[in-house]
């Protein structure tokens, strides 16, 4: 092969590499963490304009979303062994971790829902699945949860709705 092919192929190879390493290196991130059952307590029907997606607002066990949102709180410990979260206290932004904070979820700088990121969040939902959820989740018997992968570093990615029965006295309101 002449020098100039080599070159040619060099060109084309050096970005498709780059490209698959990063998409590696992401893949790997994107698996890393603790997953977790969260209770949700409203949602917003897929929106078939935006793409086949369930919005939700994250029920945290301990504190209320009003309180998230009036005080700005960025942060949060999650208490329990996963999947199961027992309470959830928050932590003031920037705070350092603590020893009794080992599932630490902090709301992203980026994404969809900022500075919310731990009020709401939304799962993809394929057309299959779609109008089967939007019943369950009417459903006032059921429970929806959301399973979420923690990564270390507190980052939050929300997985998959499911669902389980919701206690008596919940259901009627009592």
């Amino acid at each position: 092969m002449s020098r100039p092919a080599w070159r040619v192929l060099a060109l084309v190879a050096w970005p498709l590499l780059g490209l698959a390493g990063l998409w590696g290196w992401t893949e790997l991130r994107s698996r890393e963490g603790t997953e977790w059952l969260v209770p949700v307590s409203g949602y917003d029907p897929r929106d078939l304009l935006r793409g086949h997606y369930v919005q939700f607002q994250y029920d945290w066990p301990g504190v209320g979303s009003g309180r998230l949102e009036s005080d700005g709180i960025g942060e949060l410990c999650l208490h329990g062994r996963a999947p199961k979260i027992d309470s959830v206290t928050p932590a003031p932004t920037g705070a350092e971790r603590t020893p009794e904070c080992t599932n630490y979820a902090r709301a992203d700088d980026l994404g969809n829902y900022v500075p919310t990121g731990l009020l709401r969040g939304r799962v993809y939902v394929s057309q299959d699945e779609g109008r089967k959820l939007e019943k369950q989740l009417a459903d006032p018997r059921l429970q929806a949860m959301v399973r979420v992968r923690l990564r270390p570093d507190g980052h939050l990615t929300p997985l998959a709705l499911s669902f389980r029965p919701r206690p008596a006295e919940a259901a009627t309101g009592e």
